[in-house]
């Protein structure tokens, strides 16, 4: 038994890498000019404080959902079904952009006027996007090298 490793498990594993850090990371941070400020995470908004608002589990949502596809993905690709594969990849990539817009969108309902600062782990998801074109590239170039080296493959009229 054979076992081949495509260049797309490898963007498929980090993918997932990025998505469980991007769980654990803060997001973003909110301050105003008294000083208070906030941190937005995944799951929660934590103040300076100590107090919490966990109205931002949607976020948190989307990721695991995002890990749990990409995963499931990642144990789906030594099977070489290339249809699904790249089915669950445009889910995928669905998932992502309604993050970035879920998270605008709560970043505008919770600023107010304070001041919103990115952190890294809000980068995490475009970069997730970029891998996952760059998987559904890399599944159709694998299945057209299987297809091309396939015995009595023909075109038809």
């Amino acid at each position: 038994m054979k076992i081949e490793l495509y260049l797309h498990q490898v963007w498929l594993a980090l993918i997932c890498v990025l998505m469980f850090a991007g769980l654990l990371l803060p997001i973003g941070q909110l301050s105003n000019a008294e000083g208070a400020s906030a941190e937005l995470t995944n799951f929660r908004l934590n103040f300076i404080e100590g107090d919490s608002a966990s109205a931002m589990w949607g976020l948190g949502v989307i990721m695991i959902a995002i890990l749990a596809v990409g995963v499931f993905e990642l144990l789906l690709s030594g099977f070489r079904n290339f249809v699904l594969q790249k089915r669950l990849l445009v889910f995928m990539m669905l998932l992502t952009v309604g993050y970035y817009i879920l998270f605008v969108v709560y970043v505008l309902l919770v600023k107010g006027d304070a001041s919103f600062g990115p952190r890294v782990a809000a980068a995490f998801p475009l970069i997730s996007l970029v891998l996952e074109y760059m998987t559904i590239s890399g599944v159709s170039k694998a299945e057209a090298a299987i297809i091309a080296k396939a015995s009595g493959f023909r075109l038809r009229d």
